[in-house]
């Protein structure tokens, strides 16, 4: 038998040979058995107590005693001599056939006849106990001193070797295990000593191209340039990080973004650098074509929404923000009817949701309002995005601004309308009427009027007029707004400060309802202002813009133009009907002078043949009376041709002289009393009035002419009046006013028809044409002095009711 310590070599020697842990394990059991003969010896691993015991008996032996020995090692307060292990002590049992032992234990020992049992717990240099070294003894025996320090060194040795082998076996399972995780890692692992591979994992294989026998031995800067490595880059302590971002190249050429982590460690005993290299040549692809994706959304000229399943909106693009006015925190969270204008049919929103709902795409035209109240269409197409799954998780639309092509259209439309209306349309308030209608669908048209612009009068008429608060049919050009328009033949957008600054500056006067904004449009038809179209507002400065003003400024030409040939074709209608009416009132007035003519001139041929020698005197100066009176009437229709023909021919020549006011009306009124005895009506009454303010009062006129004015007047009065009163003079004057005089003739006749009242003043036209007859005259009275009275300054016009009588009324410019 070899000693102790030739024996502790030869088992070390074979642990360091790497032979296998049984061999070893047995050759310590033979030991035993040398040194203790006719026993039996044991080794009980904690771990794996079956495959660790080794023996050299029976089989049913070890079977029969692993059994026993296992319910006793998992038994809680029984011990044996091979489970002293639990207790960590020697142990010796000098009889194991009686209690106290676990069930089947005895039967155990019986069976094997075994009747002693020594055993030694096997400790790590730690302390730790790795099992149990158990010798079994047929026979009662005794251990000696010596005995026991041999299997206490067995057991010393055996620790050994069970610890080297757990060590090795950890090893084992460490190396596994890392070889598992590195396989496993989506990043490529790369060993390198100095610039050489010597370990890789699958990944790196991947990622390179090559196999793990192609990378061993090969250079780093074969996958990884060299320009992208440093001396830095190496760590200089342990455990010391470094990363770069490179550009690797595989084996197929293709070129690949890397990440590197490098890190000192050490493999096999030898110091190296661990690289973990991460391929983010899709991620940076990704990142590029996210960047792209976000930049076109981000620069897009059109709006973008993203919303959830539900609608509420979580991103907006800068366009959307920049067109509604609404910022990304007011908007986050809202619906997309935060912009609705109410103007979209309901059934369009309906339809919209249950479209993408169902996973559809919707496109339509919708008109929606910005921030600032202002309205806008939008071309929108919105479409659902769904998950993997096919769940949709968000909405997104694309949304492109028409508000100007919509515009465009809609410009394009109304002037075709307003062309096509010219023939339509039956008169030209009809079609300026139109015309509003078909402004508003793109213009706030609440206060809007035309003033056509009559150049020889210096004045406007206005044929249509909606006005809040203002309501004239004709004003003078003077300085007023639509008179700058038509002064500098250019559109005017002003709101209150601007017109008060141009007031200011002389430039206007301005008269009525301040506005708050005020819109004009010279309206121009061969180059010539002809007149203003007016857009106004009183209560919003916002109601009419700049861009209302482009609006108009592109159909003012299309309006001027239908306008003109509106006027044109009423004038010629007028024409027309003038034409026949003059036709008519011609063949009137023939057949009036034919009578007119004849009965004065039948009174003069009559009378003068019958006086001669023979006619009593009495008799003969009655008949040279009537023929006085009819050769006056003669004269007074031929005066009035003449006057009417002066007139037209624009001859007439006005004799000013200053003149008393009260003296020319009490001469007028010795006239009239001589006419009404004359025409035999002095039945009717004639009221001269002279306010007492005005007795003194001087008149600057042509005193023939007005005298002619108020005869003709009065001679009509007479004329239409069977009985009554006629009063005559001026109204109350307040010598303070810079009014003009108004004066009067008042009758209690048969009144006029209202229809009738202002065509009464056209030439040769007459109320009542066939009672006129009756009571003489030709029709040129009112007309003749309804154009002396303009020469004169002033204007005529009557009141009249039907069976009540007639006011004539008509103005001269007073001279105190």
């Amino acid at each position: 038998m070899k000693d102790k310590k030739g024996f502790r070599l030869d088992v070390l020697e074979k642990l360091y040979r790497g032979e296998s842990k049984a061999c070893i394990l047995n050759l310590i059991i033979t030991q035993a058995k040398t040194i203790i003969p006719e026993s039996t010896c044991f080794i009980h691993s904690m771990d794996d107590m079956v495959k660790d015991l080794l023996y050299e008996t029976a089989t049913v032996l070890a079977d029969s005693c692993d059994k026993a020995n296992y319910e006793h090692l998992t038994t809680n307060g029984i011990r044996s001599c091979c489970s002293n292990h639990s207790i960590d002590i020697s142990v010796v049992e000098e009889d194991i056939q009686t209690p106290p032992f676990g069930m089947n234990y005895e039967d155990f020992a019986q069976q094997t006849d075994l009747i002693v049992c020594w055993a030694e717990p096997i400790k790590d240099p730690s302390g730790e106990v790795l099992g149990t070294l158990t010798i079994y003894h047929q026979s009662y025996t005794t251990p000696k001193k010596n005995e026991l320090d041999l299997i206490a060194e067995l057991a010393d040795l055996t620790a050994i070797v069970l610890d080297r082998f757990k060590i090795i076996k950890q090893l084992e399972d460490s190396e596994s295990k890392y070889q598992k995780l590195a396989n496993a890692s989506n990043d490529g692992i790369f060993i390198i000593k100095g610039d050489k591979i010597i370990e890789v994992n699958k990944r790196a294989e991947e990622m390179t191209g090559y196999s793990e026998m192609e990378l061993s031995n090969m250079s780093i800067f074969n996958f990884m340039g060299e320009e992208n490595w440093s001396s830095d880059y190496i760590p200089d302590l342990p455990g010391e990080r470094h990363h770069i971002e490179a550009t690797a190249i595989n084996r197929a050429k293709e070129k690949l973004n890397v990440s590197v982590n490098i890190k000192e460690s050490t493999f096999n005993g030898e110091t190296v650098c661990l690289l973990s290299v991460s391929d983010h040549t899709d991620i940076r692809r990704a990142e590029k074509e996210l960047k792209k994706l976000s930049q076109t959304v981000i620069q897009s000229p059109v709006s973008v929404v993203v919303t959830d399943c539900e609608g509420h909106i979580e991103y907006v693009n800068p366009k959307f923000m920049e067109l509604t006015g609404y910022d990304l925190n007011e908007i986050k969270g809202q619906t997309p009817s935060i912009l609705s204008s109410g103007n979209t049919p309901l059934f369009t929103y309906k339809k919209l949701w249950k479209t993408i709902k169902s996973g559809e795409n919707w496109s339509g035209e919708l008109q929606n309002k910005k921030k600032n109240g202002e309205l806008f269409w939008e071309n929108a197409t919105i479409s659902a995005l769904k998950d993997k799954s096919g769940q949709i998780t968000h909405f997104i639309g694309v949304k492109e601004n028409i508000t100007q092509r919509k515009r465009q259209d809609q410009i394009k439309e109304i002037i075709f309308n307003i062309s096509n209306a010219v023939l339509s349309q039956s008169t030209l308030v009809d079609f300026i009427l139109f015309i509003k209608k078909e402004l508003s669908k793109l213009i706030n048209t609440k206060n809007f009027f035309v003033a056509l612009y009559d150049e020889t009068k210096e004045c406007f008429h206005m044929p249509y007029h909606d006005d809040e608060f203002d309501s004239i049919e004709t004003f003078p050009k003077g300085k007023s707004i639509s008179g700058w328009v038509i002064d500098h033949g250019e559109a005017l957008l002003a709101d209150n400060e601007t017109l008060d600054a141009m007031q200011a500056k002389g430039e206007v006067e301005l008269f009525g309802e301040p506005s708050k904004i005020w819109l004009g449009m010279p309206l121009k038809e061969k180059g010539k202002t002809i007149g203003v179209l007016v857009i106004q507002s009183y209560d919003n400065e916002k109601a009419v813009t700049e861009e209302d003003k482009e609006i108009l400024e592109l159909v003012s030409h299309q309006i001027s133009i239908s306008i003109e040939k509106k006027r044109t074709e009423e004038q010629l209608n007028k024409a027309l009907l003038d034409a026949r009416e003059s036709d008519r009132l011609k063949s009137v007035f023939l057949t009036t002078m034919s009578h007119e003519l004849r009965t004065p001139l039948n009174a003069v041929l009559g009378f003068s043949s019958i006086v001669d020698m023979d006619t009593p005197i009495e008799t003969a100066v009655d008949f040279c009376k009537m023929i006085h009176q009819s050769g006056e009437h003669l004269l007074n229709i031929v005066e009035d041709l003449f006057d009417i023909s002066l007139i037209e021919t624009g001859k007439i020549r006005m004799t000013y002289s200053t003149n008393s006011l009260s003296g020319l009306l009490n001469e007028i009124h010795d006239m009239i009393i001589a006419e009404q005895i004359s025409m035999n009506k002095t039945n009717i009454d004639l009221k001269l009035v002279i306010p007492d303010s005005a007795s003194l009062f001087m008149l600057k006129t042509d005193p023939k002419r007005f005298k002619q004015i108020f005869l003709n007047l009065l001679k009509n009065a007479l004329k239409y009046t069977e009985s009554g009163l006629i009063e005559y003079g001026l109204k109350d004057y307040d010598s303070q006013s810079e009014l003009p005089f108004q004066f009067y003739v008042k009758d209690t006749g048969m009144g006029i028809p209202e229809n009738l009242q202002k065509s009464i003043f056209g030439i040769f036209r007459q109320a009542n044409e066939t009672l006129a007859r009756e009571h003489n005259g030709i029709g040129l009275g009112l007309s003749l002095s309804q154009n002396l009275v303009e020469l004169l300054g002033g204007k005529i016009w009557v009141e009249s009711k039907l069976g009540e009588g007639s006011t004539f009324y008509f103005t001269h410019s007073s001279c105190l």
